[in-house]
C-alpha cells in the first residue's frame, strides 16, 4: 500500500529542499476551476528559487496533461517569449481559446474544457517558500 501511495504522490519524489509543489482546486473567491472559465495568474515577483519554476496543467478527473492545438502543457521562467509587464511582473492566461493579442498568447497555458488542476513546480525553493514569507498570488477570473 505504501508503495502504490508513493508511486501515486510522485515515487520516491524530491526532497523539500529540492522542490515544492503547490496545486490548486479553486480561484481565489473559493470556486473550482473550470476550463470554459477565462483566469489571470500575477506574479508581482517570480517564484524565489534557484533552479527554475513553472506551472504545469492537468485535467481531471485523470489528472493527465491537457492536450492543445500548441502543445504547451506547462509554462515558467524558461517559456521561450513570455512577456513581462512593465514593473517587472508577469501575468499569465489561463484559458481554453487562444488569447487575440500575441502579447498575451506568450502568456497562455490552455485549459481543458472541464475542471482542471495547475500545479506550481518551484525547484531548489528558499526558505521564503517554506516559512509563508513568499505567498502565492491567487488565481483570478477574468
Amino acid at each position: 500500500m505504501v508503495r502504490a501511495a508513493s508511486a501515486r504522490a510522485g515515487l520516491w519524489g524530491n526532497h523539500a529542499y529540492e522542490a515544492a509543489y503547490a496545486m490548486a482546486w479553486n480561484d481565489g473567491d473559493g470556486q473550482p476551476l473550470e476550463g470554459e472559465q477565462s483566469y489571470t495568474l500575477r506574479f508581482e515577483k517570480p517564484p524565489p528559487v534557484d533552479a527554475f519554476w513553472s506551472i504545469t496543467m492537468y485535467g481531471l478527473p485523470d489528472y493527465y496533461l491537457v492536450a492543445n492545438s500548441i502543445e504547451r502543457y506547462s509554462i515558467g521562467d524558461r517559456t521561450p517569449g513570455l512577456s513581462y509587464d512593465d514593473d517587472g511582473s508577469l501575468t499569465l492566461r489561463l484559458q481554453p481559446q487562444r488569447p487575440a493579442d500575441d502579447k498575451t498568447a506568450a502568456n497562455w497555458l490552455p485549459t481543458p474544457s472541464g475542471h482542471f488542476r495547475p500545479i506550481l513546480r518551484m525547484y531548489t525553493p528558499h526558505a521564503a517558500v517554506f516559512d509563508g514569507t513568499y505567498e502565492l498570488p491567487p488565481i483570478r477570473r477574468g
